[in-house]
């Protein structure tokens, strides 16, 4: 699984920073990826479910 954040519609609101505060931070007014999950983590997916303006993305 890899993740990034499309940092043009990242509101930083913060979700999924506290979902899965291993993979994402916030750093001004984004979110950053800061290491990326191994495996499949259902924490980093439902950080993406949940972001309000889909700025997250998941590869497989």
């Amino acid at each position: 699984m890899t993740v990034s954040v499309d940092a043009k519609r990242c509101i930083a609101c913060g979700m999924c920073a506290s979902a899965a505060p291993e993979v994402f931070r916030l750093e001004g007014s984004v979110s950053v990826v800061i290491a990326q999950p191994e495996g499949k983590s259902p924490r980093v997916r439902d950080a993406a479910n949940g972001c309000p303006v889909n700025a997250i993305f998941i590869a497989k």
